[in-house]
């Protein structure tokens, strides 16, 4: 009873002495869990996965990715993991965009590998620095160390910084490259289109794992952050300030080719490409890569509609430009364009809940290429290509088969 009179008289003090300690049992309790996971991750590293040479990873790191947490998830958990197999690690920190992007393309010699510790922006920079390289590519690992990393953690939620299934998450993610696992994926290339002529710019092309994303849903999740003094309910906040414009609409006139799983055409477009040898400080080195597949080829035959163009347009509030692959096992683009969205109070509810997974498209298009031409002025609007903000002009998507060996 004299329990029970102390902790009604001191009930304030009971009840926070118990709460930081339920807090510090929990926080114990992960610490264990996660030394137990490294320890026997360490031990299964020794016995079957150590590299017979020295091997070379660089590792592209964005330090503000997360937050500013992706570096010591990385030094953490990750960095101790590749040393402990053998493999020699040079890091390097972005401190601006394009940073990932021109020091890949301008490397002497690549590494065995290399490993994307940062988000979707960071991982497009490196596959667009190693694209436009000439000659065979390294393999590319990506650590789920963003904020969204899709490609590589589509399943994945991180709790927090002493989470177990975080750090379980980064196992994984390694675990290929030290298997030595991995496989051919395509790419999407993006090419700013000449409006005088419709011939493709002399800029260098933007290659992309995720694709393209326009419209508002895209304007809604870049402009959340911008709110984020009304803490859980900045989403929602972002949404009301979108549903009230008088621009929910995007028109575009679009130009297709239909998908094709590899012709005599193709191949000659690509070799048409790789000659290229455009000069000036922003077209040296356009693009030659080699598509090194490894595989057995299909064989080049003739496809009367490879070549043939497809005329359209289209108004609708949201545009996403995706590389799939098709029933026939080849890769294409799939365009969607979603008009089904209205603006109200009811679409400011829902917006969580709201993605494009989940929104029926009023129109599909299968494509091999298929080129945008916005039509007016696009004032403020962004395309988003793998998380980043390009300015909306006329633009041409085109999917690059088998183009880069991800460890996956």
């Amino acid at each position: 009873m004299n329990y029970l009179r102390v902790i009604r008289n001191n009930w304030k003090k009971c009840t926070f002495g118990a709460a930081v300690s339920v807090y510090a049992l929990q926080a114990l309790k992960t610490h264990i869990e996660i030394e137990q996971h490294m320890r026997e991750f360490a031990s299964n590293i020794q016995t079957n996965w150590v590299s017979d040479r020295p091997r070379k990873v660089l590792v592209v790191m964005n330090p503000v990715a997360n937050k500013k947490r992706s570096e010591k998830f990385f030094k953490n958990y990750c960095e101790p993991v590749l040393h402990l197999a053998g493999y020699s690690v040079e890091i390097l920190r972005t401190n601006h965009i394009g940073h990932a992007k021109t020091y890949v393309e301008e490397l002497a010699t690549l590494p065995d590998a290399i490993v994307v510790a940062g988000g979707d922006g960071t991982s497009s920079e490196v596959v667009t620095g190693l694209m436009r390289r000439r000659g065979n590519l390294c393999p590319i690992t990506i650590l789920p160390l963003g904020r969204s990393v899709q490609s590589a953690s589509k399943r994945i939620n991180i709790f927090g910084v002493k989470d177990v299934n975080y750090v379980k998450s980064l196992s994984k993610a390694l675990e290929p490259m030290l298997k030595d696992e991995s496989q051919y994926q395509s790419v999407i290339r993006f090419d700013v289109i000449n409006e005088e002529d419709g011939s493709d710019s002399q800029l260098k092309p933007i290659f992309g794992l995720n694709g393209l994303s326009w419209g508002l849903l895209e304007d809604i999740d870049a402009a959340k952050d911008k709110y984020w003094y009304f803490g859980p309910l900045r989403h929602y906040a972002s949404a009301a300030s979108k549903s009230f414009a008088d621009n929910w609409s995007l028109k575009t006139d679009y130009v297709y080719t239909p998908p094709c799983p590899g012709c005599v055409d193709c191949a000659a477009t690509v070799q048409r490409q790789e000659t290229v040898q455009p000069s000036g400080l922003f077209t040296r080195g356009l693009i030659k890569y080699k598509n090194n597949t490894g595989e057995t080829k299909r064989p080049l035959v003739k496809n009367d509609n490879c070549s043939k163009k497809f005329e359209g347009s289209a108004e609708a509030s949201q545009i996403n430009i995706n590389c799939v692959q098709n029933k026939d096992n080849f890769a294409e683009l799939e365009s969607q364009f979603i008009s089904s969205l209205q603006p109200g109070w009811e679409f400011i509810k829902q917006i969580p809940e709201v993605t494009c997974s989940n929104i029926l498209p009023s129109l599909v298009v299968k494509s091999r290429t298929i080129q945008l031409h916005p039509d007016g002025e696009m004032g403020e609007k962004f395309y988003s290509i793998d998380g980043e903000e390009y300015d909306a002009r006329p633009i041409k998507v085109s999917v690059v088969p088998n183009a880069i060996k991800v460890f996956c």
